[in-house]
């Protein structure tokens, strides 16, 4: 992206993840996100090589904004077990208050391939956080990993497996409207085999 104009970038942002909002990515063109916006495409791609790049950097946004609850949500309480586990619920209650943008982060917007690993990197801010948590609690005794990283990973993505098939309507009706005691369970089978009893 070049130098930018910050209001410009912001603006184009907001608007497109409106139109996220009520479209699939697929459906969306530069030519509407450009009206949307009330500029040219020609200023878009400006600052966005094509519509993918645009959502990714949304989607980062996104990202980093619940990063922001998980790491707040953490700093409440004082073990790295309670830590871990208030991320983690954190993770979870974010995303079933905002279904359409976490089903937009972590599934239906592209992942940014073929990028550099540092800017690879940025796209793992969640699972970063998730992992120094795991390590405080590996530090203190409270946990075992012999992989944090991939143990994280299966949690996050395992995790998003239970929320989508309730925000889909996928899992049992009784947990359409009460989703947690499933997801809940699914946390519980996580950490029985993480923390030390």
């Amino acid at each position: 992206m070049r130098n930018a104009n910050p209001e410009l970038v912001s603006s184009i942002k907001k608007r497109t993840l409106e139109l996220l909002m009520e479209k699939e990515p697929a459906e969306i063109g530069m030519r509407e996100i450009a009206q949307k916006c009330g500029v040219s495409a020609t200023a878009i791609y400006h600052y966005y090589r094509d519509k993918d790049c645009l959502f990714q950097a949304i989607s980062l946004d996104c990202l980093n904004e619940i990063n922001s609850v998980i790491e707040s949500a953490a700093e409440k309480v004082t073990q790295p077990k309670e830590k871990c586990l208030s991320a983690i619920r954190a993770f979870r209650d974010w995303s079933l208050k905002n279904p359409r943008v976490a089903s937009l982060v972590m599934e239906k917007i592209k992942s940014a391939v073929n990028l550099p690993p540092e800017e690879t990197e940025k796209y793992y801010v969640c699972n970063r956080t998730g992992e120094k948590f795991l390590e405080l609690c590996i530090e203190d005794g409270s946990a075992r990993s012999e992989n944090p990283r991939l143990d994280i990973g299966v949690l996050v993505f395992g995790l998003w497996g239970c929320i989508q098939s309730v925000i889909s309507r996928k899992s049992e009706v009784e947990y359409w409207e009460n989703s947690e005691p499933f997801t809940e369970r699914f946390i519980k089978i996580w950490a029985e085999n993480i923390f030390v009893k």
